[in-house]
């Protein structure tokens, strides 16, 4: 039979995770004191429910030492060898059928060790409020610990650090202060420092019944902000409160939130907690019910975090939606400050799409509007692509037409939903569309301009596009490219061929091969145009292909289309040739004169 062996464990190693690894600053050893101090007072009220005690008092001599008292349970010899001893043995764990109780906050035995992160030393006075007599117990960094029986001590305990070279900071009463502030601030035990009446932390447990102003004015003192509105959370795993940001923000920007687990701070990082469209919100919530990582910074995957997501995110909506019906001016404030982020959720949400969709604004040919506009505004179309909407965009505003544009994050989805949801003539814009918004030209402009098309279709059949002449406004534009998604597809195979090499390379020109017959994009030339007049009646064919790449790529360029390598070479050698002639006519000129 083999021998049972049990696993030493190296202190100094131990310590080199906890402050390497597991915790992400000393300033957590104040956190680990205050959280034991608060059980142990929870503790005490378990044993003795008509005990009206419960506090923590600190004491700080700047530079040197720190003392950290509380009035509850305290421990017992066995309790200080079985607890205070063992690495990762909570007192609180076997208390109810050898599970942790939810009013614990400490869970995992290890928290007493960080405070050797800022001493060489750790000190304990404690009495148990059962009974019992009093200990000092004295734990070192390489693993030994002294106990002693002490005559003089209240019941409770006590925690004496004395400052390490390095860490005195720690041990400065405005240091200590803002630690306390910062993690204890939601702890519902009163603490005090150096003597004073005044306790530390002071804050309402349920933020239900506070008053807007009151919010507001709570969130500037923890945030430092003027926020524009203060959302009430109450939930049966949150509670606390969510602050809209009074300026614009987006996703890569990560807030400072302060997350609370059985009012101890866990962490100011919202990711595990909030929705990814939360950025323009910061949240003051605590939660009773959730479970933390070992390290206590963050949540624990679970089903219970999954429900707590939920319902932070219907306790946003719900209240927006009576925002709209109580205050519309307040929503229409915020919507305009965080509009990005709104469409972000109303993308998803049919009841914020619902709420949101009149206050949303898009960018069209008539300006920006709001949706409420759009249901009124009639036929319509939309273009995905900036470039390509700013092209036509004074097409359409010539011809009283509306074109939206939905090349921004969510707008495109917005804008489809907004038209299915009310049933509004509101469609993308096809090249099969295009004739909606062109004229034709007469059989006689037809005839002066033969010499161009033929040109032109020579000019331009490398690029697999054909030549239309047609009237549109503005008489300004020359030419307009179109382009059905057959050919956009084809134009992105091309451009990835030629910036490619090897295999994918050989790939993409293989099918680029089995294509037997190509689709063909349009080139609209404008018959109002003034270019486009004089280039009818011109005979000179070189001149004219030259002219119409140079307009082909123009309108490429225009439409915010990728311009491939042999339209860049035909755009230079139409360039360079209109060059040569223009020097040409100059030379003939001077020999005349």
């Amino acid at each position: 039979m083999s021998d049972v062996y049990h696993f030493q464990v190296n202190l100094g190693g131990m310590l080199d995770i906890l402050s390497n690894h597991l915790y992400k600053s000393p300033d957590v050893f104040l956190r680990e004191l205050m959280q034991n101090g608060i059980d142990a007072i929870t503790m005490r009220r378990k044993q003795d429910p008509d005990w009206k005690g419960g506090q923590i008092a600190i004491q700080v001599e700047p530079g040197e030492s720190l003392m950290l008292q509380d009035d509850g349970a305290g421990l017992t010899e066995e309790g200080i060898h079985r607890f205070l001893a063992v690495i990762g043995q909570s007192s609180k764990t076997e208390l109810v059928n050898g599970r942790l109780p939810e009013d614990y906050i400490g869970r995992f035995g290890i928290g007493l060790l960080s405070c050797f992160m800022v001493s060489d030393s750790i000190v304990v006075h404690t009495r148990p409020a059962q009974g019992g007599s009093a200990h000092i117990w004295t734990g070192h960094p390489d693993g030994t610990y002294t106990l002693k029986p002490l005559e003089d001590c209240p019941v409770g305990t006590t925690i004496i650090l004395t400052a390490k070279p390095g860490m005195e900071r720690y041990f400065k009463a405005e240091k200590i202060e803002e630690l306390v502030r910062y993690y204890g601030l939601a702890l519902p035990v009163p603490i005090y420092l150096n003597g004073s009446t005044k306790r530390i932390n002071s804050l309402p447990s349920d933020f239900s019944g506070v008053s807007r102003e009151q919010l507001l004015s709570f969130g500037k003192w923890v945030f430092h902000e003027d926020f524009l509105e203060a959302i009430p959370i109450r939930t049966p795993h949150l509670s606390g409160a969510a602050y809209v940001l009074p300026y614009r923000t987006d996703q890569s920007v990560k807030n400072s939130h302060r997350i609370y687990l059985k009012q101890m701070l866990l962490t100011e990082n919202g990711e595990r907690i909030l929705p990814p469209w939360a950025f323009f919100l910061r949240c003051f919530l605590n939660t009773r019910n959730l479970r933390p990582t070992a390290s206590r910074e963050d949540f624990y995957e679970d089903e219970a975090l999954d429900e707590a997501r939920q319902e932070f995110v219907q306790v946003i909506r719900a209240y927006l939606a009576r925002l709209a019906q109580t205050n519309p001016e307040r929503l229409r404030t915020i919507v305009e400050v965080h509009e990005q982020a709104i469409k972000a959720m109303a993308v998803w949400d049919e009841e914020l799409f619902r709420i949101f969709i009149d206050y949303l604004s898009f960018e069209t040919s008539e300006g920006t509007l709001t949706g409420a506009v759009l249901k009124e505004a009639g036929e319509a179309f939309w273009v995905g692509s900036v470039p390509r909407y700013q092209q036509l965009r004074s097409l359409f505003l010539a011809q009283g037409r509306l074109l939206i544009c939905t090349g921004y994050v969510s707008d495109q989805e917005l804008i489809e939903q907004l038209a299915k949801r009310f049933q509004l003539p509101i469609h993308p814009l096809r090249e099969e569309d295009m004739e909606t918004v062109l004229n034709e030209v007469t059989s006689e402009e037809k005839e002066q301009a033969e010499t161009l098309l033929n040109a032109a279709d020579n000019a331009l059949q490398a690029f697999d596009c054909r030549t239309q002449l047609c009237r549109f406004l503005p008489a300004d534009l020359p030419a307009l490219y179109a382009l059905s998604d057959q050919v956009q597809f084809l134009r992105q195979v091309q451009s990835a061929q030629e910036s490619s090499t090897g295999v994918f390379s050989d790939a993409l020109a293989c099918m680029l091969e089995g294509i037997e017959e190509k689709p063909l994009a349009s080139l609209y030339l404008n018959a109002n145009n003034t270019l486009i007049r004089r280039l009818m009646h011109m005979q000179d064919e070189a001149l004219l292909r030259q002219t119409i790449k140079i307009l082909y790529v123009q309108s490429l360029l225009a439409g915010g289309h990728s311009v491939q390598g042999e339209e860049l070479r035909a755009l230079n050698g139409g360039l360079m040739m209109l060059l040569e002639r223009i020097s040409y006519e100059e030379w003939e000129q001077e020999n005349e004169d």
